[in-house]
Order: structure tokens, then sequence, then C-alpha cells
């Protein structure tokens, strides 16, 4: 049973990492602020630390899924999430690949523009904003570093979470209890996609031989937010009639219009995990109600 150190482990994603592939892997799972036990507390930003988990564990996968991901707090910050997005990646990447392990990088499709979509894993990445720019500095980090890495793109995602504020997609439902009433974006598309249907497909992928450069991995079903509002709605038994489409975007950061994802090195691999969200958002917010 090889070791998967997973890093942002705390989180959304990183939950449904350590859930799915303990039982397949001996799991090190590592976190910071909220580490408790039996996660491993670890600061990034302190190198002699991660290199000595490292040659103390030994471990032949690591997926580094920590990272700050609200674009509106990158663009607030700007420091602290080129520490994290930007300087650990490069780090733990050029670690890795001294050490003969497996790295598995989470990216974004907010490495893309937004106007050509659906992308494929070869095109030209035109971040809009500064949460993606800095995706973009770890991609040429990691592939400059060693053709081995993996770095593995997802759009917005959804899961199990602790509070509603945990993801954008649940966010959207907090809106709804408050008010009933609300205005949600019907500009941007966006690809809603489970954890732990991006948990089971690196699964799959990490039992295929090293592969190293780009995988996406995206949901199929479209929605703005609006849409994903009036879905949630239902599952809420709240009235849709008085929802509001907003036409323009209206976020404090920049966001592309639509960064579809086309997965075809997965569709080569025959992997694919795919959920309905309407189903799946339903059991999620069965618990928030």
């Amino acid at each position: 049973m090889s070791k998967v150190m997973i890093t942002g482990a705390t989180g959304l994603l990183g939950r449904a990492l350590c859930q799915e592939l303990s039982s397949t892997h001996e799991i090190l799972g590592c976190g910071f602020s909220r580490a408790a036990a039996p996660l491993h507390k670890l600061d990034l930003a302190d190198h002699s630390s991660v290199l000595d988990f490292l040659d103390n564990h030994g471990p032949e996968i690591l997926i580094h899924a920590a990272a700050e991901r609200r674009p509106e707090q990158c663009e607030r910050d700007q420091a602290a999430t080129l520490t994290l997005n930007v300087a650990a990646t490069e780090f733990l990447a050029q670690a890795c690949r001294e050490r003969d392990i497996r790295f598995f990088f989470i990216s974004t499709d907010y490495v893309f523009d937004g106007t050509s979509a659906p992308y494929v894993e070869t095109d030209i990445t035109n971040p809009v904003n500064f949460y993606g720019q800095t995706k973009q500095a770890a991609e040429r980090a990691i592939l400059a570093d060693s053709a081995l890495h993996t770095i593995v793109r997802v759009p917005v995602l959804y899961g199990e979470v602790k509070t509603l504020e945990e993801s954008a997609v649940t966010f959207i439902a907090k809106q709804l209890l408050a008010n009933p009433a609300s205005s949600h974006d019907n500009w941007a598309i966006r690809y809603p996609t489970h954890v732990n249907d991006i948990a089971l497909t690196l699964k799959d992928v990490i039992a295929q031989p090293s592969l190293g450069g780009i995988i996406h991995i995206s949901g199929n079903q479209a929605f703005t937010k609006y849409e994903m509002a009036q879905v949630m709605a239902q599952a809420l038994q709240l009235p849709t009639q008085d929802l509001v489409p907003l036409s323009q975007p209206s976020d404090d950061a920049t966001r592309p219009q639509n960064c579809a994802l086309k997965d075809t090195r997965l569709i080569n691999m025959g992997i694919a995990h795919n959920r309905d969200f309407a189903t799946a958002v339903s059991e999620v917010l069965t618990k928030h109600r």
C-alpha cells in the first residue's frame, strides 16, 4: 500500500481525497490552521519542516491541494497568495522531483480567459484575474521542473461541506435561505463538479503509470449561478419565481465567462466519474436545511 501525502487535507477537496484514497493507500493528510489528529500540522512556507516531513514519512505520491482559491481574497492579499499558490508549489515540485515522488498539482479552469471554450489540455492559458495568474505561474514552474509532474485543472467544486460558505456553489444556498428573492449572476457559465468525482478520478489516474503533463477533470453540466440557484431552491423547497438573474458580472474580481474544460486525456483512458448536479447538490443540502 503506497503512501499518499495530501496538502490542504482540511479543505473541501482535501477531505474527499483523504476519504476516497484511504481504501487503497496509506494517507498522510496535511493541513495548517485547522489540522488536528490524525492529520499532520505542516506549514508549507517552512521549507525545512516540509523536507523533514518528506524524508521522515517517505510518501510515494504527493497531491498538492492547498491553495488560496477565493478570487477576491487573492486580489486583497496578493503577497500571501503568491506564497501559497506559487512559491509553495514550486518548492514542493522540486522536492518531489529530487525524491522521485509523483507530484499532482490541483490547478483551475481560471487559467483560461473564457473566450474560446471548450479548452483542451494543450490550449494557451490567459488568466483574467490574479488567482488565475498565480495558478498559471505555478503550472509553468511545475512543467519547467519535471515532465513527470501532473497538473490537474478543475472547475468550481462542491460536495460535503462543513458550512455552506465553504464552496462557491453551496454559498448560493446560504443566500437563498437568507433571501429567496436574491439576485444571482446569469452571465458566467460554470461546470460544478463534485469533489468525490475528482477524488475517484485521481484514484484511477494514480493506478495508471506515471502520466505527467496536464489533465482536465470537470463535470459536464453547464449552469450559471442563477440556474444553480433555481436547482437549489427547489431542493430546499423554496420558491423560484422571485429569483433575480443578473446579466452582467457583479463580483469584485474579474471572472472569465466560460472556461469549459474538455477532458481529452481521461476520455482516452476510459476514466469518467460524473454525477448529476441536481441530485448530488440536493443530497449535500439535506444536512443544511
